[in-house]
């Protein structure tokens, strides 16, 4: 997956996310300390998001973080699986950006 899909995808997930918990951009924007229009930017695909605002927002949409990541339909019916299952569904090249994330975000006090 290319960085410029990633994000895409990823703002997409967000987005979708965010209106599941009935959230505006101005609330998320105001529980992560971000302009609000970051958060447009981050949906949009436009930027990429800082690590240590992942924490934040999954708590700010009452989710664990990895639910974040589930781009695919196929993921999110396995979403609601045990991480083992989860995770022997991907690919190397997914399992290793998932693990960079995840030592990027052990890093983060």
């Amino acid at each position: 997956m290319k960085v410029k899909d990633f994000y895409k995808k990823f703002g997409k997930r967000l987005k979708d996310l965010r209106l599941e918990a009935n959230i505006t951009q101005e609330d998320l924007a105001e529980i992560v300390g971000v302009a609000t229009k970051t958060v447009s930017y981050w949906e949009n695909g436009h930027n990429p998001i800082t690590l240590n605002k992942i924490p934040l927002i999954a708590r700010a949409l009452n989710i664990p973080i990895y639910k974040l990541f589930v781009f695919l339909e196929d993921d999110e019916k396995a979403a609601d699986k045990d991480y083992i299952t989860l995770l022997q569904a991907k690919t190397g090249q997914e399992l290793e950006t998932l693990f960079n994330v995840i030592k990027e975000l052990q890093k983060i006090k």
